[in-house]
């Protein structure tokens, strides 16, 4: 008996490594196809890569130099070559070099990135702590005072554009109180309040909301009514089963909201004077820095294909009848 149990677990391990196999090859494709687009970016732009570079170093761009300079930086081989020479540049860590500053690229986004992750980390971190357990307590209190509260204080922060927050924030706690400078990045981790509560609180006015609305789907379930009528405390009905029954939604809510914000920072950054990826982008969109911008969106592609595959993977765990439909899908 033993052994049939193991040959079965053997059995699914190895059919969830092949669904792995496979949604990694369909990650892939949707990759190269988003590199494809980035990388087209140079040759839908109305600018000249090569007259940036020439205006940069302050030479006047002759058809002579111009021609010359295109040839240095490979702008005159055909597209799939250099396409497939930026990407293999790309797969080994040379993403080319900025040219605003000369300097590499995967340097400024090593700069970058762990501003952007600390302040996306902690900003999911309070959205999920105040919105999954306000969006289960207004489900379970439906149409009742604190119900109708909170929903008006989502709808109001709904309403409000983040840029408007940041500078209402801006105004009330470093202006007015001083309890925080205006330039969060010469304040060390203190510098990350502001922007964190900005983009949680712009983000959980529609995260409750969506919590409230799976959480009363599943309330409404015959089983919840069985295990009332039979005494189950309400609490262990709502944490121990609903809850657990609502995670593959919430999760992929959750996940989806952690990859848009990744690329949602931009105006905080900006207001904030946060150098982050957003406004890494920003500058390089100004400067027409074309590797910098197309840099940007493969780390962005990257993150967010994770990040779908890691969720992807979580619903066998959570879900049982999941599980199955990914063992029949390998």
């Amino acid at each position: 008996m033993q052994k049939i149990c193991t040959a079965s677990g053997v059995e699914v391990f190895m059919r969830l490594i092949k669904y792995s196999i496979n949604k990694t090859g369909q990650l892939i494709l949707i990759f190269l196809g988003i590199t494809f687009l980035s990388f087209c970016l140079t040759y839908l732009a109305p600018s000249d890569p090569a007259e940036i570079q020439l205006n940069k170093t302050g030479v006047a761009p002759t058809e002579e130099l111009l021609e010359k300079t295109r040839e240095e930086m490979g702008l005159n081989r055909p597209l799939p070559v250099q396409y497939a020479d930026w990407l293999k540049g790309i797969l080994s860590g040379d993403m080319g070099t900025s040219l605003r500053n000369g300097k590499p690229v995967l340097d400024e986004l090593r700069k970058a990135l762990p501003v952007t992750l600390i302040l996306t980390f902690f900003s999911m971190l309070v959205v999920t702590v105040l919105s999954i357990p306000l969006g289960i307590v207004c489900a379970r209190f439906q149409d009742s005072f604190l119900d109708r509260t909170v929903r008006f204080i989502t709808y109001l922060l709904a309403s409000l554009p983040s840029f408007f927050l940041a500078l209402l924030f801006l105004y009330l706690f470093s202006v007015k109180l001083r309890w925080f400078p205006v330039i969060a990045s010469k304040n060390g981790s203190k510098g990350y309040i502001m922007p964190v509560l900005v983009l949680a609180l712009s983000l959980s006015s529609w995260y409750i909301r969506q919590v409230r609305v799976v959480v009363l789907d599943e309330l409404a379930k015959g089983y919840v009514a069985g295990e009332r009528a039979r005494g189950v405390p309400e609490w262990q009905i709502l944490f121990r089963h609903v809850l657990k029954n609502c995670m593959l939604p919430l999760l992929t809510l959750l996940g989806i909201s952690f990859a848009g914000m990744l690329g949602g920072t931009t105006i905080v950054e900006n207001i904030f004077s946060l150098q982050g990826l957003g406004k890494m982008a920003m500058d390089a969109i100004s400067a027409r820095d074309y590797p910098v911008i197309q840099a940007y969106v493969v780390w962005l592609a990257l993150i967010f294909l994770a990040i779908n595959f890691l969720i992807d993977l979580s619903y066998g765990w959570i879900d049982p009848r999941v599980r199955a439909g990914q063992e029949k899908e390998a």
